[in-house]
Parts: C-alpha cells; sequence; structure tokens
C-alpha cells in the first residue's frame, strides 16, 4: 500500500469538520483524567516497582500527573539481559512479520490519537493541533518505516557471482540491543526512535524523558498489545543523570539513539565508546535561521516566522531563534512580527483560543528570566521578555533587536520561545554568519526570487531547509518527504528520520558467500 502521512487535522479542516474535531478533543480531555494521578511501573518482560520514585507534575498547573520508578542499575542490567536473551528470536520472526505489527500498532496509536493528544496538554503543556500533529508523526513514522522495511525486503541482496562456482549475498541484520534516550518535547521523537532500531530487529531499552513518561509509557504497551515480545521492548524511567550514563556504557548494549541537547550528546557519545565501538546516533539541536530578504512577500514571512519561532513556546530543535531580515525591509519586518507578536494567545493549552502553553519546568522558566536580562543588557526587548505569574510554567514570547554578534543569545540554543532579529546588508551576509555556527539543523528563507533561493539551497551547511513556508519558516518537516537531518553538531549521522536511509543505520553488513 503506498504511504500516506495521517495529518488528521488537515484533513478535519478540508472535509468541513473543525467543529466535529474540537468536540472530540474536549471529550478526550475528559478522558484522559483517568489516568492522571495513578502510579506507574517499569516494564522490563513484567511491571517492575522501584523503592525510590518520581513525582510527575504538569507544567500547565503543577498539579500531580502520576508517580513513576526511578530507575536503578540493578533493573537495567536485568532489562539489558533479557532483551540481548530475547532479540534474534525476534529478528527471525521475519521482516513482513515485524512491518505487520509496527502497522498494527500505527493503526492502535490512530485509534487512540485524541486521547494521546489530550494527554500532552497534561503532560508536556502541547495545544490541540500541535498535539495531534506530533501524534500524526509518530503514526507516520511507524507506517512509513514498514513499508520501508517492505519494500527493501528487509535490506537482503543478492551480489552475484565473484567466481563462477559462488553465489554471494548480502545480508544486513541487527547489531542486538539498542538503548533510547527520548526527549520532553515530541512524542513522535519517542516513537521513531524506539520504531527504527525495533523494526529492524533489534532489542529496545526506551529510558523516557522524566517531562513526558507518561505517553512513553503508553506507547510501550501500544508496541506490546500490536504484537512486539514483552521480552524485546522495555521501559525504565529514572533521573537521566543517575541511569543514563550507566545504560549508554553498559557493555551489553550495542547502540544508543539520543535527542536532547550538544553537551549531553557529546557526553553520550563519549560515554558511549570509551571501552569499545558503538553505534551512537544523536540528534543535537540547532541554532536555527530563517532568512527574509528584501524580494519577500513580507506577510508571508511574518507568519513563517512567528509559528516557526513561538509554536511550542519555541521548544524544538527546528525553532526558529534567529530572523536574519535584509535592511530595506528591516522596520517594515520588524513592526509587523510586533504587532503579531503581541497578539499570541499563551495560557491553558487545552483551550481553543491558546496559540501558545507554557515552557516545561521550573529550570525553564528560571532560563527564561536569566536570558531576559541578557536581553535587556545586550540588546533591547521588543516584545515579552516577563514570565506570567499564577500557576503553572507560563512565559511571553519574546522579540530581542540590536544583539552583538557574540551575545549568548544568538549563540548558544535555548530551547524558550526566543526570537532575535539581525539586521543583514544582503543574502550573501545571512549565508556567511548561518554557515559560522556551530550548528546546522533546520533553516529557511523568504523571497520571491528564484535565484535567491537557489542560492540559500546552493551554499547553507544545513540539513534540512525550506523556501517560503508560511505554515512554519524552519519547522514542521513531513515523514517521507522532508526527511530531518542535521549537519555539524546537530547530529552525528547524517541520514534523516523519516527517511529512505534511516533504517540502515540499525544493521550492519553480512557478507555471504557459498561456493559449489
Amino acid at each position: 500500500m503506498p504511504f500516506e502521512n495521517e495529518v488528521t487535522y488537515v484533513k478535519y479542516v478540508k472535509n468541513g469538520k473543525e467543529k466535529e474535531f474540537n468536540e472530540l478533543y474536549d471529550k478526550a480531555c475528559e478522558e484522559a483524567k483517568k489516568y492522571i494521578g495513578k502510579e506507574y511501573k517499569n516494564i522490563i518482560g513484567k511491571e517492575v516497582e522501584e523503592s525510590n520514585k518520581i513525582k510527575h507534575t504538569s507544567p500547565v498547573d503543577g498539579k500531580e500527573i502520576g508517580i513513576f520508578q526511578a530507575g536503578s542499575q540493578k533493573y537495567v542490567d536485568e532489562a539489558i539481559s533479557m532483551l540481548k536473551k530475547a532479540q534474534k528470536s525476534w529478528f527471525k520472526s521475519g521482516y513482513v512479520n515485524r512491518a505487520r505489527v509496527m502497522l498494527k500498532a500505527a493503526d492502535l496509536m490512530s485509534r487512540d490519537k485524541f486521547l494521546i493528544s489530550a494527554l500532552l496538554a497534561y503532560e508536556n503543556g502541547k495545544n490541540r493541533t500541535e498535539a495531534m500533529a506530533d501524534v500524526d508523526e509518530g503514526i507516520d513514522f511507524l507506517r512509513y518505516y514498514a513499508l520501508n522495511l517492505i519494500e527493501n525486503q528487509g535490506f537482503v541482496r543478492f551480489t552475484g557471482k565473484g567466481y563462477e562456482n559462488e553465489e554471494s549475498m548480502s545480508y544486513m541484520k541487527p547489531y542486538g540491543v539498542f538503548a533510547v534516550i527520548a526527549p520532553f518535547n515530541f512524542y513522535a521523537i519517542t516513537a521513531g526512535m524506539v520504531a527504527g532500531p525495533l523494526i529492524t530487529g533489534n532489542s529496545v531499552l526506551l529510558k523516557p524523558s522524566s517531562d513526558i513518561p507518561l505517553t512513553s509509557y503508553l506507547y510501550v504497551k501500544t508496541l506490546i498489545e500490536a504484537g512486539v515480545p514483552s521480552e524485546n521492548i522495555a521501559f525504565i524511567s529514572g533521573k537521566g543523570s543517575e541511569i543514563g550514563p550507566y545504560i549508554t556504557a553498559h557493555k551489553d548494549i550495542s547502540g544508543i539513539l539520543f535527542t536532547g541537547s550538544r553537551d549531553a550528546g557529546i557526553s553520550i557519545f563519549k560515554n558511549a565508546t570509551k571501552d569499545r565501538p558503538k553505534v551512537v546516533i544523536t540528534e543535537m539541536g540547532g541554532k536555527d535561521t530563517i532568512t527574509v530578504t528584501s524580494k519577500a512577500d513580507i506577510n508571508k514571512a511574518v507568519n513563517g516566522v512567528y509559528r516557526a519561532a513561538f509554536g511550542y513556546s519555541g521548544q524544538k530543535c527546528s525553532a526558529c531563534s534567529i530572523a536574519y531580515v535584509e535592511e530595506k525591509v528591516y522596520d517594515q519586518f520588524l513592526t509587523k512580527i510586533k504587532e503579531t507578536t503581541d497578539k499570541l494567545i499563551v495560557g491553558d493549552p487545552k483551550k481553543l483560543e491558546t496559540y501558545m502553553g507554557p515552557v516545561i519546568n521550573k529550570e525553564a522558566v528560571e532560563k527564561f528570566k536569566k536570558y531576559s536580562e541578557v536581553a535587556r543588557k545586550d540588546g533591547k526587548i521588543l516584545s515579552g521578555g516577563n514570565v506570567i505569574e499564577g500557576p503553572g510554567n507560563f512565559v511571553r514570547p519574546t522579540i530581542v533587536t540590536d544583539l552583538p554578534k557574540n551575545s549568548d543569545i544568538i549563540r548558544h540554543e535555548l530551547f524558550l520561545p526566543f526570537l532575535a532579529i539581525v539586521k543583514v546588508k544582503n543574502l550573501d551576509e545571512a549565508i556567511e554568519r548561518i554557515n559560522e555556527s556551530d550548528y546546522g539543523l533546520t533553516g529557511g528563507i523568504f523571497t520571491e526570487d528564484p535565484s535567491e533561493i537557489q542560492k540559500y539551497f546552493d551554499e547553507v551547511e544545513v540539513g534540512t531547509i525550506y523556501a517560503n513556508r508560511e505554515r512554519g519558516g524552519s519547522t514542521g518537516a513531513m515523514v517521507g518527504s522532508q526527511p530531518f537531518v542535521g549537519w555539524k553538531l546537530s547530529g552525528i549521522s547524517g541520514k534523516g528520520t523519516g527517511s529512505f536511509y534511516y533504517l540502515q543505520q540499525f544493521l550492519r553488513e553480512q557478507s555471504q558467500t557459498i561456493a559449489h
């Protein structure tokens, strides 16, 4: 069957059923309450309780979502031992079976997508349309990878005759056990990171983000319901600083997938490979930019920039954090984006009118305060810059101008709703500044001149780029059509998620020859 993106909200709107979409979401928010306030155990072939616990609270109001286990080294060892013993039987079940199981899991996720979206509002503060798009992307990953595996017949190829009496083949086989260390900001990232190594015949240990353990737990339960043997997937919640290094350095972990900060990614790479080579695939964020030239449609550019900068409170590795604006249109762009940003509604993500929900935790609020002070010291705050008092972790979307090139706001990934606007003389200067960055994840350009688009595409050292994308100038890659890949310090592998190259990273080649 051909691959088709889920795109739930788009389909409802296209069919004139937006009201029905909102009614189903509101109903799911009530249903989600049944999952709140419970204790959830780790999953290691069975449910496992630890003596130490983690209290999981909502960024929306600070109320308790649930109690999770603080995983220990003892149960990490038990999980990895189980996963290693069961891995070969999972691989031997065949690529068609594994693809079938993943397609069933995608169907179960599709069945529950309104519930999962509602839970994300409680758990990581996503508004309804962004949460649904997030869940849709997770579904897309499972279906795309399943179809990719089938299309490539499990990545087995006959390679011909080296000599007349020989028959040879290339057989791609799994490494063994992969550890997945997932971020808080996307359910889809967790889903895709687990699905890749799992569908190719590896066993997987998932260590979820401490800020989004509930939907991660339910995802693992869905995979098992779909037919993944319980001995091939483990869920261990816990503090990353306590069990993360132990997991990544473990002798029986064959590979690690990580999405998160640059410093954590580099640390994981060093720790994982200090004693033996391992597959380490990291996505380490970005300092993403959008360039607006004098030949841009300014209204389109404003929409593309604010959506990329402030969607999900700037907590996307693809979020636009710098806009390079050509001096001829700088003042015009500044006026329009300030007007738009000042009107954005910040609040409870479950409410229909909310555009921007909370930042993820109190540490993020304190970081916002710190960089607001840096902005006042180094430059000029055009909009926002303040914390919204009351329950929850709410801050105003913030625009900063007149920053020097060496400001920390220009140089570092903040993962906050901060947008720096920088005046440049021309496209050449913008490209030069983009390429000076250590990061190279996403980016975009707004111009109505095809030659400027081509120049930008030819010269920027960035993995995922767009032109004139009003729905999000640097964000919103779609599985199958827009592989999501980082260059430079944004990523290690140079292979994108949602891409036809992705699955081969979890397989190693074996050359087989029979002589007659």
